[in-house]
């Protein structure tokens, strides 16, 4: 990887980069106009879309009153929403051949929404990437072009409330060498010590975390052409030891689990003091202690130490992407530009979409960080030198994954069926969503 540039100087396209491979066969045309997209200047008029909670759309919106008082004749229709509705709204606008000019986008609906020819690759745009590395580019980028920007960076972590740990008498285990046996041994003490349960399980039917787990063994949930990259037995073992920490009584009963993944985030054993540890991202630290009331501590996932390779990996919290069909380039590319390397956009996102991707704005904005931020920003610091190469963008069809996931998981939590058959119905299910063999 190469450093940031703190000057942050050095202006050149993504074109210039040097970063791609081969170029891409033309995308065939499920929508979107079949000549590329807007004029490179056009009426100066954006719909910028974005998802998130009233505190982001507040700030995002001081963000576009920054962008248009340094940028006279460009308006912009703000279009906050929240995140389920977000994607029902963007299906129908991309449908209907109406796509935003600027959004947000998800690495699990990337590719999706690039294959239906909606989104312009960024090559197109004159944007300065000069201290964003290649490895956080490389997330947003696949057949040979860049169809996302990352917004910022975040890593799955293990939240730890301290105060149940010490309440049962045990003491945090060294994250560092810690072992899945490791973990499970320790959250079953911690729910025999107590009435706190040592871990909730709702992120056992995630994909993401079942990833990490793979790619401990080499493995990876995808490959780069878009298969399932994983084997059974691997997907066996993780089913496994969701059994056997039910059976030990280190997370709840089946219903209990079903009843707090359906409550949400801010009902969940830790954010509501009945849980010691769950495994979130971590921009999502501050929710759970502003609901908590109190200070966690973030650990490490299990198991980085003892596989053939780190599990853990900076994920690209979010991207910033541009319609195929945008109407004005020129105004776009300024945008997205001013979102990713402006002292007024990172002063007011701070680490809100992830540490920033900039790495020289990362630096420059950490003294501002809120407390919860600074302990994700120590975290991930402190965990970069040990990552290996994160994983491919994920296939089309891929955003089915965690309900997927979800839905399996149900079955063989409940005993309704074995862990053989949970795999099973969790490959066919996938491969048929993805498309693949």
């Amino acid at each position: 990887m190469r450093k940031a540039n703190p000057s942050g100087v050095s202006r050149r396209t993504l074109a210039k980069a040097g970063i791609f491979g081969a170029a891409a066969s033309p995308l065939l045309a499920a929508c979107g106009n079949d000549g590329g997209g807007g004029a490179d200047e056009g009426d100066g008029e954006l719909d910028f879309w974005w998802w998130g909670s009233d505190p982001r759309h507040e700030y995002t919106q001081k963000i576009i009153d920054a962008f248009l008082a340094k940028n006279e004749g460009v308006t912009i229709k703000p279009s906050p929403n929240e995140f389920d509705a977000y994607w029902d709204a963007l299906n129908v606008s991309v449908s209907g051949n109406n796509a935003p000019d600027v959004l947000q986008q998800d690495e699990r609906y990337l590719r999706d929404y690039a294959d239906k020819n909606a989104l312009l690759p960024l090559e197109d745009l004159d944007l300065d990437l000069s201290n964003i590395e290649e490895g956080t580019l490389k997330t947003g980028q696949f057949d040979g072009k860049t169809y996302g920007i990352p917004t910022g960076v975040n890593s799955l972590c293990l939240l730890v409330n301290p105060a149940i740990v010490d309440a049962a008498g045990l003491t945090l285990p060294d994250d560092k060498s810690w072992t899945w046996a490791d973990f499970m041994q320790f959250t079953t003490d911690i729910s025999a010590a107590g009435d706190a349960v040592g871990n909730s399980a709702i992120s056992f039917s995630n994909e993401s975390l079942f990833n990490v787990f793979a790619r401990q063994k080499g493995e990876s949930l995808y490959t780069e052409d878009g298969q399932l990259g994983f084997t059974e037995a691997t997907m066996n073992a993780w089913w496994q030891m969701v059994l056997d920490l039910r059976d030990s009584g280190a997370i709840p009963e089946p219903s209990q689990i079903v009843e707090a993944f359906a409550a949400g985030q801010d009902q969940a054993p830790l954010a509501t003091g009945t849980g010691a540890t769950e495994f979130y991202w971590t921009n999502q630290i501050g929710a759970i202690q502003s609901v908590l009331g109190s200070d966690l501590v973030l650990l490490r996932v299990p198991g980085e130490s003892e596989g053939t390779q780190p599990g853990l990996y900076l994920k690209s919290a979010m991207y910033w992407s541009v319609s195929r069909t945008v109407s004005d380039k020129a105004a776009a590319g300024k945008l997205v530009d001013f979102l990713l390397n402006s002292d007024e956009s990172l002063d007011l996102m701070l680490g809100d979409r992830g540490l920033p991707s900039n790495t020289a704005q990362r630096e420059r904005i950490l003294p501002q960080l809120p407390p919860d931020q600074k302990l994700g920003a120590d975290f991930i610091a402190a965990l970069t030198p040990d990552l290996a190469e994160g994983p491919p963008v994920p296939p089309v069809g891929s955003g089915t994954a965690a309900d997927i996931m979800l839905g399996v998981f149900e079955t063989m939590i409940f005993g309704d069926t074995t862990v053989e058959d949970t795999t099973k119905a969790f490959m066919e299910q996938l491969n048929a969503e993805i498309g693949a063999a």
